[in-house]
């Protein structure tokens, strides 16, 4: 059944809600005393454009993520204001596509509740971390990644060209998806001899989203040289390789970014593999982001949660046919994960409290407990029959 259009309204006003109430419920962090947070970064890029500093003294890789600092200092001669109306409209503007991208796949009413929910009162999620800080870029990632995925899937290839170039304005690892997309895309025409892919717009978004990052590293260049996306992710595989608790810590990271449910979608997927493109499309974007989690940064928590517009539709196919019964139990499973409860700590302050939240940051010990835990949930729920 096509869910009625007066829904989004309900979930937009959901969002404004949670927002202006966070806003209120959640202390943002002390930028000043914790100087090891993007925020202070992304403040000096503000700061540039406002025209406070003459210098552009902005490290490797948040030099080249442009377009929020420079929207936000259009938007208001205060920082912190600047950023937070332009949350809002990007969390907004992520509802809108999200719901349009789960209505053309034919997911159910409770599905677009459990994705909505965990989406906006998940602590690490749209509106509760970045109460908390922010002064970020991450707000947009999720509008502009659901819209890609969208597009990609209603065969609107035309409008990459001018999505790729804008999104790599706001984070450069969006390149990865046109990337990913053209070397699929090749596959899946010769495989299925049916040209769904048009690759010749893929590959100009491509040549666009690289010629936009260059200019910017030529007009924008870093305070000093980085090690580049390749030596990063290399750099992140090679620590794994040495610390074999960091892929503790990376399922960790994934079950507190989306509980039990993915390890129940993995599993499906395993039992129930065939070839579908749409499918195809969800796993592969949905694995992109699990390995960004693990090779792309120390927060893994964070960067896994990004890639919910790939991830969150993936689980909910995956598990669309699952029964009332068992969904309430998820959700039951689910529930502490969100720490709805609490505040998140601010770690000027309350290092060791702020650390303790994410898998990748806490103590051995916990880490382990949390493991046994979604290990114990994931196995009562597949004792559960799912029709």
């Amino acid at each position: 059944m096509r869910i009625k259009g007066y829904w989004l309204f309900i979930f937009l006003a959901l969002t404004t809600g949670a927002f202006f109430f966070y806003q209120q419920a959640q202390p943002p962090l002390s930028y000043d005393f914790a100087p090891q947070f993007d925020g202070n970064d992304y403040r000096n890029i503000y700061d540039y454009f406002e025209g406070y500093r003459e210098d552009y003294n902005v490290p490797h890789p948040f030099h080249q993520r442009l377009l929020v600092p420079f929207l936000a200092s259009l938007w208001s001669y205060d920082i912190l204001p600047g950023f937070q109306w332009l949350n809002l409209v990007f969390s907004l503007l992520a509802v809108v596509v999200m719901f349009h991208l789960w209505r053309s796949l034919g997911f159910e009413l409770r599905w677009f509740w459990a994705g909505f929910l965990w989406l906006i009162f998940h602590w690490t999620g749209m509106i509760r971390l970045n109460a908390f800080d922010p002064i970020t870029v991450d707000l947009p990632t999720y509008a502009f990644q659901a819209l890609f995925l969208w597009l990609v899937l209603k065969r609107k290839f035309i409008h990459l060209l001018w999505l790729a170039p804008l999104a790599t304005l706001q984070k450069e690892s969006f390149l990865a998806l046109p990337v990913l997309l053209l070397v699929y895309g090749a596959w899946h025409n010769r495989k299925t001899d049916e040209g769904y892919y048009d690759l010749p717009f893929i590959a100009a978004s491509v040549l666009l989203a690289i010629a936009t990052q260059s200019i910017v590293n030529f007009n924008f260049p870093p305070q000093e040289a980085g090690r580049g996306a390749f030596i990063t992710l290399a750099y992140h595989a090679r620590e794994a390789v040495l610390n074999p608790f960091d892929l503790l810590r990376w399922l960790a990271a994934i079950s507190m970014a989306f509980g039990p449910a993915i390890w129940l979608a993995i599993n499906r997927y395993r039992k129930t593999y065939r070839y579908d493109n749409t499918r195809n499309l969800l796993l592969m974007y949905s694995a992109l982001y699990l390995a960004f989690g693990l090779l792309a940064g120390g927060d893994m928590t964070r960067i896994v949660f990004l890639g919910f517009p790939f991830l969150a539709p993936w689980v909910m196919f995956e598990l669309q046919e699952t029964n009332k019964a068992k969904l309430l139990l998820l959700a039951l499973f689910s529930f502490p994960l969100t720490f709805i409860w609490k505040h998140i700590p601010d770690p000027a302050w309350q290092w060791e409290a702020w650390e303790s939240w994410y898998p990748e940051f806490a103590n051995k010990e916990r880490v382990l407990l949390f493991l046994g835990f979604i290990f114990a949930a994931f196995l009562l729920l597949q004792t559960k029959k799912t029709t």
